[in-house]
């Protein structure tokens, strides 16, 4: 097997496929283009009206997610939802951004889907049946959320996170 391709610090995978589109170096259906943002089609939508929003720039998931990209990728979305609606008319929309495997990320390059949804379409329901929690745990989680922020994301290290995943995984 061959070694991965070598890239420098900081840059693109040269595997990735949407840096590939955004690069015009792979084939996509685009519905949009500005100067930090690009809609088109994914390859298998869930149905008609289905788009992809994502950053010219190589972020991974949506904690490399600077304030100004992110202002570019939400004005592109609510554009996007407003085109699906006027083009399709959906009796509603999904909005959805994955980060990491756990939450269904397949392809690390962030990215927004815009779905446009229909009574009985079939991608089902995406929430599971309402389940609740403890008033300790929910009032804890409020504090704990409210603190950092308040105080800022400095804290936000991945060794942390994956002790606290640990933590709750034990319990």
């Amino acid at each position: 097997m061959a070694p991965p391709p070598v890239t420098q610090p900081g840059a693109p995978p040269l595997d990735c496929p949407f840096c590939r589109i955004v690069a015009g170096t792979a084939p996509a259906r685009l519905v949009g283009a500005g100067p930090e943002v690009v809609a088109f089609l994914p390859l298998r939508p869930v149905h008609p009206g289905h788009v992809l929003v994502v950053p010219r720039r190589h972020l991974e998931d949506i904690w490399d997610l600077d304030e100004a990209t992110a202002t570019a990728v939400s004005r592109t979305v609510l554009e996007v939802a407003h085109a699906v609606r006027a083009v399709f008319r959906p009796d509603g929309l999904n909005v959805i951004q994955s980060s990491g495997s756990a939450a269904t990320q397949t392809v690390p390059h962030l990215h927004v889907h815009v779905v446009p949804r229909f009574a009985n379409d079939r991608m089902g329901a995406i929430w599971p049946a309402p389940a609740d929690g403890a008033p300790e745990e929910l009032d804890d989680s409020a504090r704990r959320l409210s603190e950092a922020l308040q105080h800022g994301h400095d804290d936000d290290r991945l060794g942390e996170r994956e002790t606290a995943v640990e933590e709750r995984d034990r319990q």
